[in-house]
C-alpha cells in the first residue's frame, strides 16, 4: 500500500460517446490491477455551455453508476476557452478543478492499467 508521501490522484476526461465507456474500462482496469490504490480517481466532464452545441457530459446512467461503484468521482468543469471547436483543450481546462497541492497523474481514457500503478516511483516534485 502506498505511503502518504507517494499517494497521488488520477484524472481523466470523459464525455458523451466513446470516451465515457473508455473511462469505465480505465477505472475498472485500475481497480483490478491495483486494488490498493489509495488516491482519488477523478473523471472530469465538460458542463454544457455556450462553447458546446449540445450537452457534452456523460449521458449513459449505467456509466455513471459503474464509475460510482468503482469509486471514481465525476466532476464537472466549465469551458471558457475551448469546447466543441477544440475538445482536446478540455485537458487544460479540467485541471483547474482538481484539489490544489495534491499530486496527480493525467491519463487518457484509452489507457489500461495492467499492474500496480501505486508502486511506480513517480517524482511529483519534478
Amino acid at each position: 500500500m502506498p505511503t502518504k508521501h507517494n499517494r497521488f490522484n488520477i484524472v481523466t476526461i470523459a464525455q458523451s460517446g466513446r470516451l465515457q465507456y473508455e473511462a469505465v474500462l480505465l477505472v475498472a482496469s485500475l481497480r483490478h490491477s491495483d486494488p490498493d490504490f489509495a488516491g482519488q480517481i477523478f473523471v472530469a466532464q465538460p458542463r454544457p455551455g455556450p462553447l458546446w452545441p449540445n450537452d457534452p457530459g456523460i449521458n449513459d446512467p449505467g456509466v455513471l453508476q459503474a464509475l460510482d461503484d468503482l469509486g471514481a468521482q465525476v466532476i464537472g468543469f466549465d469551458n471558457t476557452v475551448f469546447g466543441h471547436s477544440y475538445p482536446i483543450g478540455n485537458k487544460a481546462e479540467a485541471l483547474a478543478n482538481l484539489p490544489q497541492n495534491e499530486p496527480f497523474l493525467f491519463l487518457d481514457t484509452d489507457t489500461l492499467i495492467t499492474g500496480p500503478l501505486s508502486q511506480v516511483p513517480f517524482d511529483f516534485t519534478r
